[in-house]
């Protein structure tokens, strides 16, 4: 099956993001990928396309920047608590979406909930995009009222920048 040339799957997806009404806050087209920062409500998505791939990810990336936070999360996997990482698993996954811990120098600083989407391929819809929107900005939301029930107030910065990520293991 064919599938829709980079420019026009930019273009469909820019007019689709302003037929929903959501705040392109930032568009990007570089070697490595394409896309556009998004206000969902109060809540930054990125809508992102990693050149050669032919499909793209709707994600709300949520970092954790207050240090006793910090070590209060470590710590529940440092001592392998399974009742409170099943439950955060519990809130940051769903059928329609997944999700990855962000780490840095070998901390947790914070998640990624995403979805993948396909404007490359014919039966790509506004209500496609809509629907992962939707996924991601609601797993997100219970995702972060969950940590601020567990760890209290906090500061959540939904980091526009991609951090240094290392692979680790999910379910330490």
């Amino acid at each position: 099956m064919p599938v829709k040339p980079y420019e026009q799957v930019k273009e469909d997806l820019k007019h689709y993001l302003q037929e929903m009404d959501l705040e392109i806050t930032k568009e990007f087209d570089t070697d490595d990928s394409c896309g556009f920062w998004i206000t969902s409500g109060d809540l930054p998505l990125l809508v992102e396309n990693r050149k050669p791939l032919r499909y793209c990810i709707v994600a709300l990336q949520i970092t954790l920047s207050d240090e006793t936070v910090l070590k209060t999360l470590n710590d529940y996997y440092e001592r392998q608590d399974h009742p409170f990482i099943f439950r955060l698993t519990q809130v940051l996954t769903s059928p329609q979406t997944s999700f990855v811990r962000v780490v840095e120098s070998g901390r947790v600083i914070g998640y990624t909930v995403m979805k993948s989407i396909y404007p490359f391929h014919e039966g790509f819809t506004i209500e496609s995009l809509d629907h992962a929107v939707q996924a991601v900005v609601s797993v997100g939301s219970v995702g972060i009222a969950f940590l601020k029930s567990e760890m209290g107030q906090m500061i959540l910065d939904h980091t526009p920048q991609r951090p240094v990520s290392e692979p680790d293991s999910m379910y330490e």
